[in-house]
């Protein structure tokens, strides 16, 4: 009796306990869909928009920083050639041509995602990689350009917002298809590359029909064709690919590349006589760009002689060179009254310290032919004027 009383107590105690353990491990089952364990990697809230709108750094990459370089470098010089220093339009015309750049940029990358897709140059950005999509794109290009425009139209002047939206348009609306239909394609992208110095310019309050915006537009629409020659013809393979018409296409030889490319320098070897001619730089523009031309060609005439990628690639350096030097020297030799009442600017003590060191101002009696003062007939004064406003003289 005793032993069955024994052995009963220890099966209800087996049952009991085996029925725990069945219920704690049918709660922890349960458990376990609804709370994570304790090692799993949550999604932060900054992830989860990254995944939704894209990583900032496409944006960037879709915006083409060196292309906004180049149009913050030649707006800077159209600006500055004014006098103004006005800083709120300094800055607005800065900003807005560099957010109108972007725009236009990710406007022509949006259009083209299927085409670059075919090229290596171009596979790996953000659209035809597939790390933004074309909605993403569009939706940036627009937001860039309205905020581009209304800085230019609102800090700047209306003038200037007019020529950024025009600008944009004739990026995305003729230079971009263009370069399906015509090698002349080319042309169409020097007068949009040209533009933003001309922009800076207006923004500078000068005037839209002068000699200075034409002969700034001059410059930067013949130093295009040596640079797209360039790189037309480092990446004229995948240009063929893509099905784009651009003039290597069909320039097996590189002969009419080296042409347009040898035509563009040599526009630009006559801007300082025209310049000096007309009034809008002293004679010493042109003694002092012989040395930035004669590089610019040399480089022209090198891939003329041998066309290749790694001359290509020496017409695109000298030229970026160039550019930041022509307009700097353009700028230091500029006869502008305007620039000329800065009398204490770094620009005006160093002609004056040049000046005194010309052999034509203390050696020759026709000093003033060879050296003129400033006769500029443009007029912009400190408080910068709005083209077409009442308060411009």
């Amino acid at each position: 009796m005793l032993a069955t009383r024994i052995l009963g107590q220890v099966e209800r105690r087996s049952f009991i306990t085996g029925s725990s353990r069945g219920l704690v491990r049918h709660f922890a089952t349960k458990r376990s869909y609804v709370t994570p364990p304790s090692n799993a990697v949550q999604e932060k809230p900054v992830v989860r928009t990254l995944k939704r709108w894209g990583n900032p750094r496409d944006y960037v990459e879709l915006a083409k920083p060196e292309l906004s370089a180049l149009v913050i470098t030649t707006g800077t010089w159209g600006f500055l050639l004014t006098g103004c220093v006005d800083p709120v339009a300094g800055v607005s015309t800065v900003a807005g041509l560099v957010l109108s750049a972007a725009s236009a940029a990710s406007w022509n990358q949006t259009s083209e995602v299927e085409y670059d897709k075919l090229m290596l140059r171009t596979r790996t950005r953000p659209l035809p990689a597939g790390r933004l999509t074309k909605q993403q794109g569009a939706a940036f290009s627009a937001i860039t350009g309205i905020g581009g425009v209304s800085l230019l139209f609102a800090g700047a002047n209306p003038l200037t917002g007019a020529l950024g939206l025009a600008n944009i348009a004739l990026y995305g609306m003729a230079y971009t298809p263009m370069k399906r239909v015509s090698v002349y394609n080319t042309h169409v992208g020097a007068i949009v590359g040209a533009l933003p110095v001309v922009i800076g310019w207006t923004g500078g309050g000068g005037a839209l029909i002068a000699i200075e915006p034409a002969m700034l537009f001059s410059i930067l629409f013949a130093w295009q064709f040596p640079h797209f020659m360039g790189i037309a013809w480092k990446y004229r393979k995948d240009y063929k690919i893509a099905g784009y018409r651009m003039v290597t296409r069909d320039d097996t030889t590189g002969s009419r590349t080296a042409m347009w490319a040898r035509n563009g320098a040599l526009v630009l070897m006559a801007i300082p006589f025209a310049s000096t001619g007309l009034g809008m730089t002293s004679s010493m523009f042109i003694v002092s760009s012989l040395l930035p031309n004669s590089a610019l060609m040399y480089s022209c005439y090198k891939f003329e002689k041998k066309p290749s990628s790694r001359n290509a690639n020496f017409v695109i350096l000298v030229g970026f060179v160039y550019l930041m030097a022509f307009l700097g020297l353009m700028f230091f030799h500029s006869t502008s009254e305007a620039l000329a009442k800065h009398i204490d600017s770094a620009r005006n003590v160093m002609r004056r310290v040049g000046r005194s060191m010309c052999v034509h101002e203390t050696q020759m009696t026709n000093a003033k032919i060879l050296c003129p003062a400033p006769s500029s007939d443009v007029q912009i004064s400190k408080t910068c004027p709005i083209p077409g406003t009442k308060s411009e003289k």
